[in-house]
C-alpha cells in the first residue's frame, strides 16, 4: 500500500493521525478537474438504463413507471461516509521477489505518470510495507465499523456492478428481486468507471458515522514503512524486514 501526500502530512499517518474526508470532496474535486484525477463524475451515483418502477418498500405499491430511460440514481447519505484513500499494488510492481520480508519495488511508468497526474502537490509517498497489519490499525480506531476494499472498476453500469450493489459480490443471479439496502449503499462509493483503473485505489469507509468535512481520527500505527521521495518510485526501492 502507498499513500501519496507531502511529507508532513505523512508523517502524521505514522504519527498516529488518520485524516479521513467525506466522500462528496472527491465528486467535487472531479467536478473541478472535469475527469481528470481522483475522482469519478458519478462517483455515489449510477445510470440505469431500463424500464423502471418505483415502488413504496412497505406497502409495494408502485408510485411511478418510466419506460425505456436512462435514470442517474444517487444514494441518501453516501456523499457524507468518512473516506480514507490509498494505492494498493499487485506483484507488478515488485521485483527480485524473495519472499514477504524481501524484495524490491519500482512503479511501472505508467502507474508513475497516474500519480503525478492525480497528486500535482504530492512531494512524498508512504509506503506500508504491512497492510495486514495496517488495515487492523485503521479498522480498530474508537471502535467504528469500518470497512477497507479495493475499488472495483467497471466499464459503465453492467450486471456485475449491480449484483455488487446488492450483494457484495458479481455472481449473475437471475430471476431474483434484489433490492439496494440502505445498509448498503456504501458500495457505490467502491465502484468506479474501468478509466480509472491505473489509480489502484483501496479505500477504508467508517460506516457508522456520517461528515460534512474532514476529520482526524487517532489510532496506532504499527506497520512498518518508508517515506521517500516520489522520484524514487522510477528506481528499484530494496525492502528488508529482517523477519
Amino acid at each position: 500500500m502507498i499513500k501519496y501526500g507531502e511529507e508532513s502530512h505523512l508523517r502524521q499517518i505514522v504519527e498516529g493521525k488518520l485524516r479521513f474526508a467525506p466522500s462528496k470532496d472527491y465528486i467535487q474535486m472531479e467536478e473541478k478537474l472535469h475527469s481528470k484525477g481522483q475522482g469519478d463524475a458519478l462517483e455515489g451515483k449510477m445510470k440505469i438504463k431500463a424500464s423502471l418502477k418505483i415502488s413504496d418498500t412497505e406497502t409495494g405499491v408502485v408510485l411511478r413507471s418510466l419506460p425505456n430511460c436512462i435514470s442517474t440514481i444517487s444514494f441518501q447519505n453516501v456523499n457524507n461516509f468518512p473516506v480514507f484513500c490509498l494505492s494498493q499494488y499487485d506483484c507488478k510492481s515488485t521485483t527480485n521477489y524473495i519472499d514477504s520480508a524481501h524484495y524490491q519495488i519500482r512503479l511501472l511508468p505508467d502507474d508513475l505518470k497516474c500519480v503525478r497526474t492525480d497528486f500535482p502537490k504530492a512531494t512524498h509517498a508512504l509506503i506500508i510495507l504491512e497492510p495486514n497489519k495496517f488495515a487492523s490499525n485503521v479498522q480498530s480506531i474508537n471502535n467504528h465499523k469500518i470497512i477497507g476494499e479495493e475499488i472495483h472498476y467497471y466499464d459503465n453500469d453492467t450486471p456485475e456492478k449491480y449484483m455488487y450493489l446488492a450483494t457484495g459480490d458479481t455472481r449473475i443471479r437471475l430471476k431474483e428481486a434484489l433490492p439496494i439496502k440502505k445498509s448498503d449503499s456504501y458500495r457505490i462509493l467502491l465502484c468506479k468507471n474501468s478509466c480509472f483503473v491505473k489509480q489502484n485505489e483501496f479505500r477504508f469507509i467508517i460506516l457508522d458515522e456520517l461528515i460534512d468535512s474532514s476529520v482526524f481520527y487517532s489510532y496506532k500505527f504499527t506497520s512498518r514503512y518508508l517515506i521517500v521521495p516520489i522520484n524514487k518510485l522510477s528506481k528499484t526501492i530494496d525492502v528488508s524486514l529482517g523477519f
